[in-house]
């Protein structure tokens, strides 16, 4: 159970650094064609896409080990990917403040 709701917090973390909660998918669309005229930006944007994604591969190979098949495996992650997504919802925008508080 402790497995579980750790890869949660790593899971929600990966989608506070994504900025999933506040980011619509047209203005992501516009942000990413707009870096690519801007390397430091765009440099920024990955380091932030291998930094969320490093979160979420973490959080799989933690709840895994709890897990007994591979079908298990895809419906509990789901879940915990579903309750992810409400956590960051609850505190991403607190987070993000408190990392970027002028912003």
């Amino acid at each position: 159970m402790v497995r579980f709701a750790l890869a949660i917090v790593f899971d929600a973390l990966a989608f506070t650094v994504w900025d999933i909660g506040t980011r619509p998918p047209l203005r992501l669309a516009r942000d990413v064609a707009g870096s690519v005229r801007m390397p430091l930006v765009l440099a920024r944007g990955v380091v932030r896409f291998l930094i969320g994604f490093g979160l979420l591969i973490l959080a799989a190979l933690i709840a895994r080990p709890g897990m007994p098949t591979a079908r298990a495996f895809t419906l509990i992650e789901t879940g915990m990917l579903v309750v992810a997504l409400l956590v960051e919802q609850l505190v991403g925008p607190d987070l993000r403040r408190r990392i970027r508080p002028n912003a």
